[in-house]
């Protein structure tokens, strides 16, 4: 790993943002795990190898799609003749697909406003030099405290799993047997993405950003900020502890030996709009065993991290009642199961008594009513 992308990783200003490690936070952060399965505990079979059935038919892996597709379709909320359209991102997605949602490209262009997913800003006050000053630090910290090997924190039955997880995505680098679990984690998974033709960046929101500043719509930052004093102790204090992130690791080693083939079928589900395909291949995140250790941490804990997750979601609810109250036409974008989950945004928002209405679902409203902008516009 560089070392500018581990000081994304480990300062503060970046740490859990969506543009680093985690950048598919789940949408409910509890302030406790439930009980952890036995450390080391085998999973069941993997599912994404070839099986063949009764009739000796095989079953190939998924394979990835590429070229023109339209992706998912827009939920409506709505009230008093307002609407609010809200497009769902997945992560990862297919690398190759060549996305045209031309209906929504419309949309943003006659919109009154575009609200950005929910994000943190970390204010550290330290410029360009007080950041390269911490890169020796971000550094330390990415390994384990003494130096450690993964080999000698791991239960053995679990360090077994990822040499082979390892071998498969990884190869033999030899440095990342002293990455800290949560680290070792994340280089796994970028490199299984790879393997798998995949990718976790925001094509949705790069999309509708552009559109929006083509057509010179408001574009509303929804955003909590935390004030962090001391950056360069926060991350001695990192370097220093210990940190409980060995179910981070597990997590994500249970994801890869058993969901990749659902992986590539949710990818393609996003990428052609079959909502109803999305919602039969639920799945539970490996990034929430993650957020969960890093959350953990005394020294991000007692610096407000942990409460970063539901000052989000508070600050993305009430931006978006604000545009209902004010505004005819407001598109938004958002992680699908922070959207959808019982305690998501949708949730949110019906309980406060608005209307939602779901892709697919008759109703009087179309994302192309109004003025459409001209058609060289789409991209």
């Amino acid at each position: 790993m560089s070392a500018s992308r581990c000081l994304r990783l480990l300062l503060p200003s970046l740490l859990l943002a969506t543009t680093a490690a985690w950048a598919a936070l789940p949408p409910a952060i509890p302030s406790s795990a439930g009980a952890p399965a036995e450390a080391g505990a085998a999973p069941a079979p993997a599912s994404d190898a070839p099986t063949t059935d009764a009739g000796g038919l095989t079953t190939l892996a998924p394979v990835v799609v590429t070229g023109i597709q339209p992706g998912p379709g827009l939920w409506q909320v709505r009230r008093h003749g307002n609407t609010l359209w809200i497009v769902a991102t997945l992560s990862p997605l297919p690398k190759r697909i060549d996305w045209e949602p031309r209906e929504l490209d419309a949309l943003v262009a006659r919109a009154d406003r575009v609200l950005t997913p929910p994000r943190f800003e970390i204010d550290a006050e330290i410029g360009f030099f007080g950041r390269l000053r911490l890169v020796p630090s971000a550094l330390r910290a990415r390994n384990n405290p003494e130096d450690r090997r993964l080999a000698e924190i791991l239960p053995p039955e679990l360090y077994a799993r990822w040499e082979v997880q390892k071998a498969k995505y990884l190869g033999r680098d030899r440095s990342i047997e002293r990455r800290r679990p949560f680290i070792a984690a994340y280089e796994l998974t970028e490199a299984a993405y790879r393997e798998l033709d995949l990718r976790r960046d925001n094509i949705v929101w790069k999309r509708v950003e552009r559109q929006a500043r083509r057509h010179q719509r408001e574009i509303v930052p929804v955003s909590v900020q935390l004030k962090l004093e001391d950056p360069r102790e926060a991350l001695r204090e990192f370097e220093r502890s210990g940190l409980d992130d060995i179910a981070c690791l597990e997590a994500t080693l249970a994801r890869l030996e058993n969901d990749t083939r659902n992986m590539v079928l949710r990818a393609n589900a996003w990428a052609v709009g079959d909502l109803a395909a999305l919602r039969e291949l639920p799945f539970e995140s490996e990034l929430r065993a993650c957020a969960l250790a890093l959350l953990g941490s005394e020294s991000l804990k007692k610096r407000g991290f942990a409460e970063l997750p539901r000052r989000s979601v508070e600050e993305w609810v009430r931006v978006a009642e604000e545009s209902l109250a004010r505004h005819a036409t407001t598109v938004a974008v958002a992680d699908f199961q922070l959207l959808t989950n019982d305690d998501g945004l949708l949730a949110a928002l019906r309980a406060r008594g608005y209307e939602i209405i779901e892709p697919g679902t008759d109703a009087t409203a179309s994302p192309t009513d109004g003025p459409a902008p001209p058609l060289e516009s789409a991209e």
